[in-house]
């Protein structure tokens, strides 16, 4: 009978054991995490989908009551839903790899932790978080007629995951960028509102004058919710989503963002 290895017998050095190792590291910094910003008290943990929820609540109650201007079945309480919800998983995100290198140097000095370890499990939780709240709120309105059921579920599923990793992307270079820069750090916060008229979470591109969608398909996020509209919507079309435009700019933001970060940990002095 062929002998199977356990994962924890698995020799040092091997692909296998490396990857398990960073899933317990990953998997125990989320938990740490957890605790820290949420804590035991009260209703603790709840907290995670419950505030961006609330938050998405009043989103859609703000649209209730507009009208259907896009047109089709693009309705506006799951579109205003299918905005925010997977913005806010990109402004967490973004947000907290501000000072992020300088909060965890404790961590460090473990062998096995790294910051990109570090900024993935802080995405993983964020965006665990807004995933609940919007899978709550969309039920809710599935059941009560404000929402069809998604037409290209496994298309919505990619946009949410490359919504993600272009965050953590980015977050590295932020991390990275805002080590003992505070000031470039101040900017970060006000950068990610800004972001927010601009990205493209609230209306369809086909709706602008082309002069002006030509400017707005510049910027990546618009790409990754013109996926996501097309992965819920009938009649939302994948016309404007440049697949190549995006994956590299989550290519180049991640390798920029590992390289970065390998400059700024050797500029840090571990006691």
């Amino acid at each position: 009978m062929p002998t199977t290895l356990s994962p924890d017998s698995l020799p040092p050095g091997t692909m296998r054991h490396g990857a398990r190792v960073q899933i317990r590291v990953i998997g125990a910094l989320i938990l740490r995490e957890m605790h820290t910003r949420y804590g035991r008290e009260n209703i603790g943990y709840v907290w995670l989908f419950l505030e961006p929820m609330l938050l998405a609540t009043m989103i859609a109650i703000l649209h209730s009551r507009a009208s259907n201007h896009f047109g089709n079945d693009l309705k506006p309480v799951p579109l205003s839903l299918i905005g925010y919800c997977n913005f806010m998983t990109f402004r967490s995100i973004f947000n907290r790899a501000e000072g992020a290198l300088d909060a965890n140097l404790p961590l460090l000095h473990h062998r096995t932790v790294s910051i990109v370890d570090v900024l993935v499990s802080r995405a993983i939780l964020d965006a665990a978080g807004t995933w609940i709240a919007f899978t709550v709120l969309i039920s809710l309105c599935v059941a009560t007629g404000m929402a069809n059921l998604p037409e290209r579920p496994l298309i919505l599923i990619l946009g949410m995951i490359l919504m993600v990793w272009l965050s953590i992307g980015l977050a590295m270079v932020v991390c990275a960028i805002t080590h003992d820069r505070h000031a470039v750090g101040r900017l970060i916060h006000p950068l990610s509102y800004i972001m927010m008229p601009l990205s493209g979470a609230f209306f369809t591109m086909k709706s602008l004058p082309e002069s002006i969608r030509n400017i707005f398909l510049y910027i990546p996020l618009a790409h990754v919710f013109e996926m996501l509209r097309y992965g819920w919507f009938k009649t939302a079309t994948p016309e404007f989503i440049d697949p190549m435009y995006l994956a590299a700019w989550i290519l180049i933001s991640t390798f920029l963002g590992l390289l970065l970060l390998a400059l700024a940990r050797q500029r840090i002095h571990m006691p």
